[in-house]
């Protein structure tokens, strides 16, 4: 065990991307929020707008805390699109990089397996790729919020419930349950990632490309279907995992059930409520994706060890 672990360290000095890439989102969006606060300075409600006001004392604390659920939701969000790409980019290049600065050859000298080699791989993608970028959502949606709070004196009867404990708790319970969807939806995606890089020559991302397009392609001119590209399609995009872990499986995007009846919104108590748990875990394609990650993972472990480092 401590030595997987000294190679998920090893992976974790050589990849800055883990911690660089939410490090980057969350200072654009906060350096966004302060250069907006500066240039439109302290929002106060003065006698103009009284009605506003009232407005805002009218709302019951209900809505107010949907509200915040919903806000702390879309903070979130940037982060977990921008996961996606960063852990498939770093799954692609892993198992290829070992070859091309022929590292390969000085790992295949220790006593470590190529089984632990990929494993460990494996586990920075899919686990700690997510676990930072979900410590990076924590920490802006925080960082928010208390700006919003500074800059919003006059509202100061939104404060018990924009920093209640139950809607942040919420919200650790959302996130963290699309940190464990999404480790188990997108593992046939880096799995293949993995064994693309294990096996391509050069550009693995060409490698990694090109055979399902192709399949798909030979499909919908030869079946008039297009199965192949469905399936390949919700794997690589967010839309469809959120639709079906939120119980939204026509979903095109994020979307939330927002209903507009005249001049009334209603969203969601709060996001949690949208949350399917049961339906999403007990999805035949989630677990028939898992059986197909682990034959590209076991494919990955097997061409490593057989692949000849000079190609």
């Amino acid at each position: 065990m401590s030595r997987f672990l000294w190679l998920i360290r090893r992976e974790l000095w050589e990849s800055r991307a883990v911690w660089v890439a939410p490090a980057i989102c969350a200072a654009v969006i906060v350096g966004g929020v302060l250069i907006a606060s500066i240039l439109h300075g302290t929002v106060r409600l003065d006698s103009q707008d009284a009605a506003n006001l009232a407005q805002v004392k009218a709302m019951t604390p209900a809505k107010i805390e949907a509200f915040t659920s919903l806000a702390l939701g879309v903070i979130a969000l940037p982060f977990f699109i921008l996961v996606l790409f960063t852990q498939f980019l770093y799954a692609l290049d892993s198992l290829y990089g070992d070859r091309r600065d022929r590292s390969i050859l000085f790992w295949k000298s220790l006593p470590i397996s190529d089984t632990e080699s990929v494993l460990a791989k494996l586990t920075v993608a899919v686990l700690i790729f997510p676990l930072a970028a979900l410590a990076a959502a924590l920490v802006t949606q925080v960082i928010m919020f208390a700006i919003c709070s500074i800059e919003l004196p006059g509202m100061s009867v939104l404060a018990g419930h924009v920093w209640s404990p139950i809607v942040w708790a919420g919200s650790l319970l959302v996130m963290g349950y699309l940190y464990v969807a999404s480790a188990l939806w997108y593992l046939p995606l880096i799995g293949w990632a993995l064994l693309a890089s294990a096996w391509a020559p050069r550009s693995p991302f060409m490698w990694a490309a090109l055979p399902p397009l192709a399949l798909g392609l030979l499909e919908l001119i030869v079946l008039r279907s297009s199965y192949v590209l469905h399936a390949v399609g919700e794997r690589v995009g967010n839309a469809s995992l959120f639709g079906r872990a939120f119980g939204m499986p026509h979903a095109t995007g994020f979307t939330f059930a927002v209903k507009l009846d005249r001049d009334t919104l209603t969203i969601p108590r709060a996001l949690t409520d949208m949350m399917r748990p049961a339906e999403f875990f007990s999805s035949p394609s989630l677990w028939i994706g898992v059986l197909i990650a682990t034959g590209f993972v076991a494919a990955a472990i097997w061409v490593r060890r057989y692949r000849d480092a000079n190609s």
